[in-house]
């Protein structure tokens, strides 16, 4: 493994640590992670990027882009045949499943689950447990948890599975009122409520430990301690913009008979005027109570036309002022390539005859496989009578890559001044080919060029 590989790897490895202990930060290391496989390219790098761009997606709510994301990077696994490709599509397949809150969904993802995790039967069934109890089978869920307790390890498990097992075990022993299971599950989770559950390596995000310790401590009956812990998981699901979760952390509370002022007057401040106007040559922020200048840079420019437009997608060529429209064409591959790709599928023609010939199943196999990979590349980059698609991919990709460093690199000059507002920018700030700011509520923005 050569020293950029390391690199690459240890930026997934931080921004997963930071995910881990419920720190927005995590975005710029993960967006740093990201485009270092974008600049790869290769079909592994972009594996992984999808799989990463799914897992984004579904801490943020975006439930059918992360669908989309999911199934393009199976594919892709399956095609390079990415030995990981079918744990981390189940990985957030759960995650997808548990958001979506769809009954019928949630009663065969735990048969899926059974099945497909054999070789680790406690999680399995602590999976099946927790979704036959969020869809309302009761009985399925209890039968689920006693083969859990039977098997008699759960509480030694301690892979980057565990918050899994422990979340959806919490969701059935509080449904099922065991209170026997709920007070051994309080006892896990309690010196852990400061950090948070991520299956894999940012595959999936799992929650906030806090939440499953509140949901146990309410269903002990623990009502003052539930709606602590509930509010601190709160804190935390606002913070990393974790949609999904923070509306279930939010029915939880809503269950303990809390009123929404009470149980969010610690959380959510009094709604801020924040302002970003030009001076001379630099800026002027304020943020409630606080300010400062900040010279002219294009990332603060980008902020500024995605603070004065919130909720809109903007498309990076915008942001970058280019000359080309987003809806300029470019070719996505030029001719030459194309017929290099014909000429391949007629020597995997070739390949594959002699393959059969010689009855070489493992060979025939391989040959499909590329087979099969060209012809969908080919599809992709092509259009009608097989020319070569325009697209605008190019310059977009180029411009994706400066917008989104330049973004990052600007909220950095911010924090250190006003590490609240970065904060707050690194959460909701989405970038990407088209890039948003995602309202907030009790913010309201002026800016003024």
């Amino acid at each position: 493994v050569g020293d950029d590989d390391r690199r690459i790897e240890g930026l997934l490895l931080t921004a997963n640590a930071l995910l881990e202990t419920g720190s927005p930060a995590f975005r710029p290391t993960l967006d740093a992670y990201l485009t270092a496989l974008d600049d790869r390219g290769q079909p592994r790098h972009r594996y992984l990027a999808l799989t990463r761009r799914a897992a984004l997606a579904l801490l943020e709510g975006r439930l059918e882009e992360a669908a989309l994301l999911i199934d393009q990077s199976a594919s892709l696994g399956d095609q390079i045949h990415e030995p990981d490709t079918g744990n981390v599509r189940m990985s957030q397949l759960l995650e997808l499943t548990r958001a979506r809150g769809d009954a019928d969904e949630q009663r065969a993802f735990a048969a899926e689950a059974v099945r497909w995790w054999v070789g680790a039967p406690v999680y399995a069934h602590g999976v099946a447990a927790g979704f036959l109890a969020r869809a309302g089978d009761l009985r399925g869920a209890r039968r689920h948890v006693d083969i859990v307790i039977e098997l008699g390890s759960w509480r030694a498990e301690r892979s980057y599975l565990w918050s899994i097992l422990i979340g959806n075990l919490a969701t059935a022993a509080a449904r099922l009122e065991d209170m026997h299971l709920c007070e051994r599950i309080f006892d896990e989770l309690s010196p852990l409520e400061s950090s948070c559950g991520v299956n894999g390596a940012v595959v999936a995000f799992a929650g906030s430990h806090a939440h499953f310790a509140g949901v146990v401590a309410a269903a002990l009956g623990r009502q003052e301690q539930a709606a602590g812990m509930l509010q601190e998981a709160l804190r935390v699901h606002v913070r990393l913009g974790a949609a999904a979760w923070e509306a279930e952390t939010r029915a939880a509370l809503s269950a303990l008979g809390l009123e929404e002022a009470t149980s969010l007057g610690s959380i959510v401040e009094k709604p801020v005027k924040a302002t970003l106007s030009r001076r001379d040559s630099g800026w002027e922020i304020t943020f409630g109570s606080e300010s400062m200048n900040v010279v002219d840079v294009k990332g603060i420019r980008d902020l500024a036309l995605l603070l004065g437009r919130p909720g809109a997608d903007i498309h990076v060529l915008e942001l970058a002022g280019s000359a080309a429209a987003p809806g300029t064409s470019f070719e996505a591959v030029d001719r030459k390539a194309v017929a290099a790709y014909r000429q391949r599928l007629v020597e995997l023609s070739e390949e594959r005859e002699e393959a059969e010939r010689n009855n070489d199943l493992e060979r025939v196999a391989r040959v499909d496989s590329e087979h099969q990979a060209l012809v969908d590349e080919l599809g992709r980059v092509t259009g009608l009578g097989g020319q070569p698609r325009q697209l605008g991919h190019h310059a977009g990709e180029r411009a994706r890559k400066a917008v989104s460093g330049r973004i990052r690199d600007a909220i950095r000059r911010i924090e250190g001044a006003m590490p609240g507002l970065a904060a707050h920018l690194d959460q909701y700030v989405v970038t990407g080919t088209y890039c948003r700011y995602r309202m907030d509520a009790g913010i309201t923005w002026k800016v003024d060029w």
